[in-house]
């Protein structure tokens, strides 16, 4: 039997539970902290030092897709890699049983309660902006950050109370001028990770070889 270990971000937490859950198996998960996302290069370095230092494990799983390339290159001299064939988490989320028909509304900033929790999430920023900077100018600012968007967009797990996370969301909303949508978010491709069926939605690479670009598009 093979031993397993998930290496994930803490944003997932409550979605690869309940899919854990769900599926009946256990899995051993290390979350690592949500904040390397922002830096693809430290997201990089801090699982490339972590799975140097994993022994025992036959195979271990990166529910995180390309995540800014911040995965590529990343490889195990002794166990197998496995991750989803997607830019990021957010494809995982709304995905059915195939990352291929997943379909990204435009102009979306994706969120769930999960992104909302940490000590980085958008819903803080104007906060942070305001003691910064003053009313006048962290208005200014935060309409400037969020210009390009139309929509935050909540991917509805069915995880997490969606109208409490909507409350979090609700003043940024409206001092950018930002709509709210819900979009549902069926997390197949998660599930069957969690239930160790890995088809053609993932890229397997054995011990000793890296993870490169081309293996997202093959």
């Amino acid at each position: 039997m093979k031993n397993y270990l998930m290496l994930a971000c803490t944003i997932l937490q409550d979605e690869i539970e309940a899919a854990l859950k769900e599926a009946g198996t256990r899995i051993p998960t290390l979350f690592i902290p949500s904040d390397l996302h922002l830096f693809p290069d430290n997201l990089r370095d801090y699982l490339q030092k972590t799975i140097d230092n994993i022994y025992n494990v036959d195979v271990i799983m990166l529910p995180m897709g390309r995540c800014g390339n911040g995965t590529l290159g990343l490889k195990s001299k002794r166990a197998t890699l496995i991750l989803p064939k997607c830019e990021d988490c957010v494809n995982m989320l709304l995905s059915g049983d195939d990352l291929k028909a997943v379909e990204r509304p435009a102009y979306s900033y994706f969120l769930t309660d999960g992104w909302l929790r940490e000590k980085n999430a958008i819903n803080n920023e104007y906060d942070r902006t305001l003691e910064k900077y003053g009313k006048e100018r962290a208005e200014m600012v935060m309409k400037m950050l969020y210009e390009n968007y139309q929509h935050f967009a909540f991917v509805d797990t069915g995880c997490y109370c969606l109208a409490e996370a909507e409350k979090k969301i609700q003043p940024l909303a409206n001092l950018v001028e930002v709509d709210i949508t819900k979009h549902p978010g069926p997390c197949g491709v998660l599930k069957k990770m969690m239930r160790l069926e890995f088809d053609d939605n993932f890229i397997v690479v054995p011990p000793g070889t890296a993870i490169t670009e081309e293996l997202f598009t093959e």
